[in-house]
C-alpha cells in the first residue's frame, strides 16, 4: 500500500521548489543584466560622446588620448587627467599644440 504524503511534505517540497524557481529567476535577470551592459559598451564603444562619430587613440608620452576628429573633442579616460597634470608644463602645451586649432 503506497503512502500518502502528510501536508508537512507537501508545504515542505511547495517551498523548496518555490526557492529554486526564485533563484532561477534571480540568476536569469542577472544574466540578461550582464547581457544588456555588455551590448550597451559594444554599442557605444570609442564613439564620441558630443557627436557620435568613432574616436581615434593618440599616444602622448604616456597618455592615450582619445580624439574626435569629426568634432574636434578629445577624451580622457580614468586617470589619464592626473597623469597629465602631474606632468610638467610643457607637456600641457604640447598637448594643446597637437590638438587645438
Amino acid at each position: 500500500m503506497p503512502v500518502k504524503p502528510t501536508l508537512d511534505e507537501n508545504e515542505y517540497f511547495a517551498r523548496q521548489e518555490a526557492e529554486r524557481m526564485r533563484k532561477w529567476a534571480q540568476e536569469r535577470e542577472a544574466k540578461l543584466a550582464q547581457e544588456e551592459r555588455e551590448r550597451r559598451k559594444a554599442l557605444h564603444f570609442m564613439k564620441c560622446p558630443k557627436c557620435g562619430a568613432d574616436l581615434e587613440e593618440i599616444a602622448l608620452s604616456d597618455v592615450k588620448v582619445d580624439k574626435c576628429f569629426q568634432c574636434e573633442g578629445m577624451w580622457l579616460d580614468s586617470g589619464e587627467l592626473d597623469r597629465i597634470t602631474r606632468k610638467d608644463a610643457g607637456f600641457v602645451r604640447r598637448l594643446v599644440s597637437v590638438f587645438g586649432r
